[in-house]
């Protein structure tokens, strides 16, 4: 099980491109094509860069190598004459054909070389992450790490995620090819689910979908959950088969029955591969092969299954690409050999195991000490810097909570002793005041404008109200401004528009204050009054509870009468 990736999905020619890689295969360069590039360079000379790439496609869609080779050398000759190196590299991609590994990577160098100043989101990443899946292709898993990282820290540099995403879907891939299975699994997860979270994703990431899908589900499934990866796979070839994408249908069809064939759900494994297999090449009906000889072994059919292993060594002599299972393939061909004493063959089969043996073995040592010193050595120092960060900015802000939690606590000293200041100041004027005098009402011929009656009436009201508060009337509970009012021969209205134009205050808190300033004057004379509780103390002195006495002595005083008390006490000790 091995996974591929899209180059450059994220332009729309290139996916074109990419899906008919095959077409490429054909020679491309002759006299008769150079020839027909001369007789059409005068008909493309008006063509956009966006109307040559629809020839080219319209060109691979028929096979058309003759007119795809114009088109193509036309656009390299446009963007060169313009001097436009987005479309030089676009032009550069056009001419890779998957084949001529030095050629194909002499383009890619032209393509990074051609962008490095690049300001556009996507280059030079996209000619390193090429680079990476042509010498993936070609199992030198080394150099492609190589330019995976360098891909991946150009899309970080370029803050560009959709290629982020690609070159660490390149690195998760080789480290599920090495063994790094649980690694690559949490990688595949965490972009699965982060593309299948966007709103358009079918429209806009359709292709990273198909991809992640399937290696998301390979993942799956070498971490022994292969039930989850038939879900996301069945999902995946529904939505393939809705957009009538057959080259991923026919793809996500191997996927699905490798789920199949290690949940031991043989038939159904086996009626997809018989369906696929004619659509696969290479390592992919190499590994079809494989799972159909594993089954055939399972229902003791050893003539098959030696006939679907042999089918795989055909492949991997055409080939010369080793895969882990090449190394069961041959164990089991040699086991084959040997019941039937054809030492020829035994040897054969034993030297291909060794040779296998000794090249993966090589390439997992190599490829995990890359990995681990280029890859994830530079991901665990990025994890202890940002932790490092955190712990230092944790500090500072322990710091500054300290600092803040002091200046408050100061500011709240400074507040309660500025309070208790203020308080002592009251309490010595209160106690050092020998006399608390009444206000005195003082009889003038003020004008009465803003009251409503006669001269005679307010200073006869005037009068009795002095007469009052010498008698200390205010000391009865049941004293009203309606009672007061009729005691004076008066209305309540203009009684208490009286005090509220002579003593600034209304009827109820000049009560109180004549009963306060009464209570303190005689508490001072009489330090009998010093056993009584705040009750009797609040009877004493005409209010009904201890509560309404302390708080009309506190309103008028600023100071809580068990203080004043207290200090009293003090003093006569």
């Amino acid at each position: 099980m091995l996974e591929i990736h899209s180059v450059d999905s994220y332009h729309p020619f290139l996916s074109i491109f990419f899906k008919n890689l095959l077409f490429f295969l054909v020679a491309l360069i002759g006299t008769s094509q150079e020839k027909n590039y001369f007789l059409k360079s005068d008909t493309l000379q008006n063509k956009t860069y966006e109307q040559l790439n629809n020839l080219s496609d319209n060109a691979i869609q028929s096979n058309n190598s003759i007119s795809l080779s114009a088109y193509r050398n036309y656009h390299l000759k446009k963007a060169k004459n313009e001097n436009n190196h987005l479309e030089i590299a676009r032009a550069y991609y056009s001419f890779i054909t998957w084949e001529n590994l030095n050629k194909d990577l002499a383009y890619c160098d032209s393509i990074i070389d051609i962008t490095k100043n690049s300001d556009h989101q996507a280059y030079p990443t996209n000619g390193y992450l090429l680079k990476a899946q042509l010498y993936y292709k070609n199992s030198d898993f080394v150099k492609a790490l190589d330019n995976y990282i360098i891909a991946n820290d150009w899309a970080i540099k370029k803050q560009f995620e959709p290629l982020q995403i690609e070159s660490v879907l390149g690195i998760a891939a080789i480290k599920n090819v090495w063994g790094q299975h649980e690694e690559a699994l949490g990688m595949y997860r965490s972009n699965y689910f982060e593309i299948i979270q966007s709103p358009n994703y079918m429209d806009d990431l359709y292709f990273e979908y198909i991809e992640l899908a399937r290696n998301f589900s390979l993942s799956l499934i070498r971490n022994n959950e292969p039930d989850s990866a038939l879900f996301i796979v069945k999902n995946a070839m529904k939505n393939a088969h809705e957009a009538q994408d057959l080259i991923s249908y026919y793809d996500l069809g191997k996927v699905h029955a490798t789920a199949n064939f290690y949940l031991k759900k043989y038939p159904n494994t086996l009626d997809s591969l018989l369906k696929f297999s004619p659509k696969y090449s290479d390592i992919v009906l190499a590994d079809s092969y494989y799972m159909m000889a594993k089954m055939y072994q399972y229902k003791y059919n050893h003539l098959l299954a030696e006939k679907y292993f042999k089918k795989i060594d055909s492949i991997h002599q055409s080939l010369g690409d080793p895969f882990p299972e090449l190394k069961d393939v041959y164990n089991e061909l040699y086991k084959y050999s040997k019941k039937r004493g054809e030492n020829e063959k035994q040897l054969y089969y034993l030297n291909q195991l060794l040779a296998v043996d000794s090249i993966l073995d090589l390439n997992y040592n190599s490829v995990n000490e890359k990995m681990r010193l280029d890859y994830d050595i530079p991901q665990f120092k990025k994890v202890k810097a940002n932790l490092t960060r955190k712990l230092a900015m944790k500090e500072q802000q322990l710091w500054l909570y300290i600092v803040l939690s002091i200046l408050i606590i100061s500011i709240l000293l400074f507040i309660y002793f500025k309070r208790q200041q203020k308080l002592k100041d009251r309490l010595h004027k209160l106690l050092q005041t020998d006399v608390i005098e009444n206000t005195e009402v003082i009889f003038k011929d003020t004008k009465t404008s803003s009251i409503e009656m006669s001269k005679d009436t307010i200073n006869d009201i005037l009068e009795q109200l002095s007469s009052f508060e010498k008698s200390k009337g205010y000391l009865s509970k049941d004293i009203t401004l309606h009672s007061l009012a009729k005691e004076f021969n008066t209305n309540s209205s203009y009684l208490s528009s009286i005090i509220n134009q002579v003593k600034q205050i209304n009827f109820a808190t000049y009560l109180k204050n004549m009963r306060i300033i009464n209570a303190i004057n005689e508490i001072k004379k009489n330090r009998e009054l010093l056993k009584y509780s705040m009750n009797g103390l609040a009877d004493e002195f005409g209010f009904s509870t201890a509560e309404s006495f302390s708080k009309a002595f506190r309103e008028k005083t600023g100071v809580k009468p068990s203080y004043f008390l207290d200090e009293l006490r003090k003093e006569k000790m």
